[in-house]
């Protein structure tokens, strides 16, 4: 008799449920047949693509039967420029995500913790348990803000990493500059800081605190991403910045070839692509004040969010309302899977004509009084 898999698979495993991400539109279109889909679920770029990357991406089709330059070599030194680095402070990779995986994989052993906000990214909780690691969380304030002095409550002698994401996904609240620097002149210097600032474009406050900052004044890595404000998300590439060292120790375990060649022409056209970076800017914020009021106007009570989304609860079941929208071709974010109550909803800032018509469809689910949620249909 064959062993069973379970067996052979690493014991952490079996603590990990898998991802799962917000509904794509090919899904809602196979259940219902709705040609007209809204999605606003992902926190993508409402815009579509940079024009200017579709264009980089047309002239270098003919070349993909070639293997990619591993280390995107041009796209560091165009971030280097930017950023105002090193080339050698820069790493790339399959999206953010790959960027934060191989920072756990290189700093991590089985048994170190790693401390992150609760509720914030489910990847940083899989990642840990997939290489040993333990997960600490700290729960954010009532109001989802940060409260900076409970993560050294929960730091220990067994803490190897410490995340924090900013802005935060999914409520969108952020670290300002003077909490940050409170977290950095306490931190012990054993700790690695991982920064995800995948939302970072967005952030209006001008005190937003970015650990870019601290960087070789702390073992800091931040980790940057194309997906959201330019609009990449299909392509997966993102991009960690730290100092050479850091960069050095996470470069051995990059796996070879780890972004497309074509998601490197698309993203270095996108970095120059100022016009619609600032069209995408100016509709996010926007759109962001015209959601709140309908949103608060409708009864949900709405967190103030630094990002591309708005993180909002409602007496309605949370479940329910998605539901229902979803008869409708919109596509929302219920947060039961992030761990959370059933009624936060997470909702991606679309473009106006889309929020006009999920607030005239809210209004009528909530007038209702959630039909699917009184008759049990």
């Amino acid at each position: 008799m064959a062993v069973s898999i379970n067996k052979l698979a690493r014991k952490s495993l079996s603590l990990i449920e898998p991802y799962v991400p917000g509904k794509p539109a090919e899904v809602l279109f196979r259940e219902k047949g709705i040609s007209r889909i809204i999605k606003l679920a992902s926190n993508e770029n409402p815009f579509g693509p940079s024009p200017e990357a579709l264009k980089a991406i047309k002239k270098k089709l003919s070349g993909i039967n070639r293997y990619p330059e591993g280390s995107a070599f041009e796209l560091k030194e165009k971030l280097a420029c930017l950023l105002k680095t090193r080339n050698d402070q820069i790493i790339v990779g399959n999206g953010s995500s790959e960027i934060i995986s191989m920072a756990i994989q290189s700093f991590c052993e089985p048994g170190d913790e790693i401390v992150f906000p609760s509720p914030s990214f489910i990847i940083y909780k899989i990642l840990a348990h997939a290489f040993g690691a333990i997960p600490v969380t700290v729960k954010l304030n009532s109001d989802m803000r940060y409260n900076i002095e409970s993560f050294f409550e929960k730091i220990s002698g067994k803490t190897k990493i410490v995340i924090l994401c900013n802005p935060n996904n999914p409520t969108g609240s952020h670290i300002n500059k003077k909490q940050l620097e409170k977290f950095m002149k306490n931190i012990p210097e054993r700790i690695v800081i991982l920064s995800d600032e995948a939302y970072f474009e967005y952030a209006e406050d001008p005190q937003f605190g970015s650990c870019i900052d601290w960087l070789g004044r702390k073992n800091v890595i931040v980790t940057r991403t194309f997906s959201k404000i330019y609009g990449l998300a299909g392509l997966r590439i993102g991009y960690g910045i730290a100092t050479q060292d850091i960069i050095k120790t996470m470069e051995k375990i990059r796996p070879p070839f780890n972004t497309t060649s074509l998601a490197q022409y698309a993203a270095l056209a996108a970095i120059d692509d100022h016009v619609f970076v600032e069209k995408s800017l100016i509709n996010n914020r926007k759109e962001k004040k015209f959601l709140a009021e309908n949103l608060k106007n409708l009864g949900f009570n709405v967190f103030p969010s630094q990002a591309n989304f708005i993180f909002c609860s409602h007496k309605l079941n949370a479940g329910t309302i998605c539901k229902e929208l979803e008869e409708k071709g919109i596509i929302l974010r219920p947060m039961a899977g992030f761990g959370m109550k059933d009624n936060f909803i997470r909702i991606t800032i679309g473009k106006p004509f889309e929020n006009r018509l999920l607030i005239k469809e809210l209004r009528s689910i909530i007038a209702r009084g959630g039909y699917h949620e009184k008759t049990g249909s």
